[in-house]
């Protein structure tokens, strides 16, 4: 049974690990801490795991605690409709600045990562293409109006690039030469231009299956469950291979449409490059949003080595 939270505590980047005790036991005066340890951070939250079996995580700003209340309304609706393990929130809590934190038992398995995808028998990763499949076929069945009841946001995917392709010009093509922006241009273009990149019918989607979201079994060699819903969104279905292919390659990205009987594989291959090429674009103008400087870094560098092998 979830454990509803009973008083207020708030706590911020450079809090201590006696802080999220306090925490935690202003929240729910009944859980023993016997031992607390940081599982990682991201741009929106931070993890822990307590007593090692109890995940918590913590927003840590207010885009975050809105995609964590997201997570809180859908994903109890979820839970039965999908093959693989997902949170299933046990406590809920609240900081005193109003942002929501969540705690559930750790799921089974451990985090793929690009060294041991790859070091994976072919048979192997043909199996998970096939979990893969399996699990984006029944998140896609989700029901929309319900998914939009509970919050979770619907994306016009021609709207959103149209913007974007209008902020880069204005914020990013100075930091580029010539020969990148018309690149970029490009890519763009190609993109908005195919009425077929928008003829598909809105879907609920993860929108971040990565490696490190991905739970796996090495002794039974296969998938055990996914993490972090805060993406989830409605929109274009082929959004759901952007990191698969990214970390993965195309041999699996394939064979997970395969499996799904996608009819026009080279197409959608196509529009899944475009996500991929212009995600550090995006990323660019996030961290210009949020006056991080070590983000726009990263997602300049990104983005200047893709043009550089564009342009070879």
């Amino acid at each position: 049974m979830m454990k509803e939270k009973n008083k207020m505590y708030s706590i911020n980047k450079k809090s201590t690990a006696r802080e999220l005790k306090l925490l935690l036991q202003t929240n729910f005066q009944e859980l023993v801490i016997d031992s607390l340890h940081t599982l990682g951070e991201g741009w929106m939250s931070r993890a822990f795991l307590v007593n090692n079996q109890i995940v918590f995580r913590l927003p840590k700003n207010h885009e975050g605690a809105l995609d964590t209340k997201k997570e809180i309304n859908i994903l109890p609706t979820l839970i039965n409709t999908l093959s693989l393990e997902i949170p299933d929130f046990l406590y809920i809590g609240e900081q005193e600045n109003g942002f929501p934190f969540v705690g559930y038992n750790i799921l089974s398995g451990e985090p793929l990562d690009e060294q041991l995808f790859l070091a994976l028998p072919r048979e192997i990763k043909n199996f998970l293409a096939r979990q893969l499949a399996q699990f984006m076929n029944e998140i896609n069945s989700y029901d929309v109006p319900t998914a939009k009841s509970f919050s979770v946001p619907e994306k016009n995917f021609r709207q959103h690039y149209q913007a974007v392709f209008q902020e880069a010009k204005v914020k990013l093509f100075p930091l580029l030469d010539n020969e990148e922006q018309e690149e970029i241009i490009r890519q763009f273009e190609q993109y908005l231009g195919k009425q077929a990149n928008f003829s598909y019918t809105p879907k609920l989607t993860h929108s971040d299956i990565s490696l490190n979201h991905l739970m796996y079994d090495s002794k039974n060699e296969k998938l055990t469950g996914i993490i972090d819903f805060g993406d989830l969104q409605i929109g274009d279905p082929d959004f759901e291979y952007i990191y698969l292919l990214e970390e993965c390659g195309e041999d699996l990205v394939v064979q997970i449409m395969e499996n799904r009987q996608v009819e026009n594989i080279s197409h959608t291959l196509e529009k899944i490059h475009f996500f991929t090429h212009t995600d550090n674009v995006i990323q660019f103008l996030e961290g210009l949003k949020r006056n991080d400087k070590a983000m726009m870094d990263e997602a300049l560098f990104h983005l200047k080595a893709h043009l550089k092998n564009a342009l070879l």
